[in-house]
């Protein structure tokens, strides 16, 4: 089922650069967190609303979905807990590049328009991938 690495991806075991990895996401911006990949990936604290607005696991954010600005972002709480690691442990890897983007695969051969991405973070020696499903709307894991 999967095929193409995404574009993102380097050859061999080199993980992916990641471009603007930690800083702030922008005052304005409808999350709390910092980037991943800026401007496309970004690491989100959810709020006690997102938390209790839905029993269904949410681990992914998305915004402007439809237009050439697109990013998408990963609920830190889920991320963390998949590497067993704390939040806070979490960030802290993210801001000192410690936490890096091991692979990227798609569900299609080419890697377009691919409705499922697994994204393989690792830090230090805890590795976990999760799925996003790409919904229109809001990805999930």
């Amino acid at each position: 089922m999967w095929g193409a690495r995404s574009d993102l991806l380097s050859e061999g075991n080199v993980p992916i650069p990641l471009k603007g990895q930690g800083n702030p996401l922008p005052p304005n911006f409808p999350y709390r967190g910092e980037w991943i990949l800026e401007p496309r990936i970004f690491l989100y604290v959810p709020d006690q609303a997102q938390l209790t607005a839905s029993n269904a696991p949410r681990f992914t954010a998305s915004l402007n979905d439809n237009s050439d600005d697109w990013c998408f972002g990963f609920d830190s709480e889920q991320l963390a807990a998949a590497l067993n690691i704390t939040t806070d442990s979490l960030f802290q890897a993210n801001r000192h590049r410690e936490l890096t983007l091991e692979n990227v695969e798609a569900s299609t051969p080419d890697g377009e328009m691919a409705l499922i991405k697994r994204y393989t973070f690792r830090v230090g020696g805890s590795e976990a991938s999760l799925s996003v499903k790409t919904l229109g709307q809001a990805g999930s894991a």
